[in-house]
């Protein structure tokens, strides 16, 4: 059980427990718990003597560097908000995300990449009348070390002050924008700390205690990342951070370091098991690969299991509920690769229909979720907030699925996805699971499409495994009509050498439907 009551006192209690453990490496830069904790105090310091105060935004728009912690916890220790921003968003979205937030200071990165955020921030000012001061750092100060770049962002003082309480909030963690406008799920420094007690039931031993994580290219901004900076902190783990998401430097990384435990988004899964590098290192230390943030199909954890030798974890989660479900470790395969296993202790998980009534088992309705742990509401945005929190405080998510007698739960995608084909529902991740099976697809999605005579149809996108020999519709609908009804199979086909994705690394759903039929 964690003690502390806000996430500023989690970091001084480890740093009391062993101040000399590793919180961070990055590169050759080590950085001790002692070291993040009074990183952080000069953060924080640094942060009032700019004005910043309890409950101001701040925002951080840096790559994924041990930087983005030290203010994350510095802001925290204030009383501040931070709201990050992934390096792989524009300028339109950037826009959004300080316009709503309302943030006051921008700590950022000059330039990351093909990107000139300096450049780009500039044209934006005029849109922005509450941000009132930008720290900019090069890039190549963050590699050089995280106290050259505290340098370089003047964020450098002694603070002393009233820290915050347990119901204020924490941070501002923006959806993907796969289905609209991002909106911002802000978390209380009690939720985040109710995450990491709901993580820590998983474990029947308790979270293994200074266990090395490996953080690569998984962007700080992201809701993984901002519970798993608790679930550190009460554990004493150490985070190794890569700054991109590199498949061979991740591959060299788990030999290197002989890692136990793998996070990965199911895309980056598929990017490690396809690299040249992977017959050329000992992965034998891996002993379990969790798959979270995007649904993984059946072969992919086929894969995992019979190529790493690894056993497999799924877990379902999103930006507004933090976790919600997870596999039980003596699931089988196939409860594996048809389920995101059961609602995690602590976190109570129901399917309802249209009128918000529980379903019967078995009948697909919307997933809704209440537990400690979820988000407070949608920052500034109260309608928002009411359409998807209700008054007995359960989080409908938007996605679609049904929960079998044993209280497994089975996704079938987003309410948004669904579409309507001559009358008929269908769940564009049922289909996905089965094209993923036919031997010559690498890679599928699915999106429905407007039709003149059928009013939607299915049109499905599709990586070859051979880009010598790509499936034909013909097959594809064959082998997909071989298990489920005919109006299920899709309508037509676009090979493509990769398909689009967002920020976050999910597929990237929008730029198909926009695609459309070419």
């Amino acid at each position: 059980m964690l003690t502390a009551a806000t996430l500023g006192e989690l970091l001084a209690a480890a740093a009391r427990e062993d101040f000399l453990a590793t919180a961070f490496r990055y590169g050759d830069e080590r950085i001790s718990y002692a070291d993040w904790d009074a990183l952080a105090s000069r953060v924080a310091g640094g942060l009032a003597e700019a004005g910043v105060r309890r409950g101001d935004v701040v925002a951080l728009c840096l790559p994924t560097t041990p930087l983005y912690m030290m203010c994350y916890l510095g802001a925290a220790r204030l009383g501040a908000v931070t709201t990050g921003i992934n390096v792989r968003y524009r300028r339109t979205e950037i826009g959004h995300i300080l316009r709503r937030s309302g943030a006051v200071v921008l700590v950022a990165v000059e330039r990351w990449h093909d990107t000139d955020f300096h450049t780009l921030v500039d044209a934006l000012r005029p849109d922005l009348p509450e941000l009132r001061e930008i720290r900019w750092v090069e890039p190549e100060t963050l590699r050089a070390g995280t106290a050259e770049a505290l340098e370089a962002v003047a964020l450098d003082g002694s603070w002393s002050g009233t820290p915050p309480a347990p119901d204020d909030p924490l941070a501002i963690v923006w959806t993907s924008g796969t289905t609209g406008v991002p909106k911002g799920a802000w978390y209380a420094h009690r939720s985040v700390l109710a995450l990491a007690e709901i993580e820590a039931r998983r474990h029947p031993r308790g979270i293994p205690r200074r266990e090395k994580h490996l953080a690569a290219g998984l962007s700080f901004a992201h809701v993984g990342a901002m519970a798993r900076i608790a679930v550190q902190l009460g554990s004493l783990g150490e985070t190794i951070i890569h700054d991109a998401f590199d498949p061979a430097a991740v591959l060299a990384a788990i030999e290197r370091e002989r890692l136990l435990n793998l996070g990965a988004f199911p895309t980056q899964a598929v990017m490690l098991l396809e690299h040249p590098e992977r017959a050329h290192r000992d992965l034998s230390s891996v002993q379990s690969v969790l798959l979270g943030g995007a649904p993984a199909s059946p072969a992919l954890i086929r894969r995992v299991q019979d190529e790493l030798g690894a056993g497999v974890r799924v877990r379902y989660s999103s930006t507004e509920v933090g976790i919600a479900t997870g596999s039980l470790p003596d699931d089988p395969i196939d409860v594996l690769s048809t389920t995101v296993g059961k609602p995690t202790p602590g976190v109570e998980l129901r399917v309802v229909d249209t009128s918000g009534r529980p379903a019967p088992p078995d009948e697909i309705g919307e997933v809704v979720v209440r537990s400690p742990a979820t988000m407070r509401g949608y920052w500034r945005d109260p309608d928002a907030t009411a359409r998807v929190i209700d008054a007995e405080g359960w989080v409908h998510t938007g996605d679609l699925g049904w929960l079998d007698a044993a209280g497994y739960l089975h996704l079938r995608g987003r309410q948004s996805e669904m579409y309507i084909r001559g009358g008929f529902n269908v769940y564009p991740g049922e289909i996905e699971d089965a094209l993923a099976r036919h031997p010559k697809v690498a890679r599928a999605a699915l999106v429905g499409l407007p039709d003149d005579t059928f009013g939607e149809v299915g049109w499905a996108f599709v990586v070859p495994r051979d880009v010598a020999d790509p499936p034909v519709l013909a097959e594809l609908r064959t082998y997909v009509g071989e298990g489920l009804a005919s109006f299920k199979r899709p309508d037509g086909l676009t090979v493509l050498p990769e398909l689009p994705l967002t920020p976050m690394f999910k597929i990237d759903k929008a730029a198909l439907r926009a695609r459309g039929r070419t």
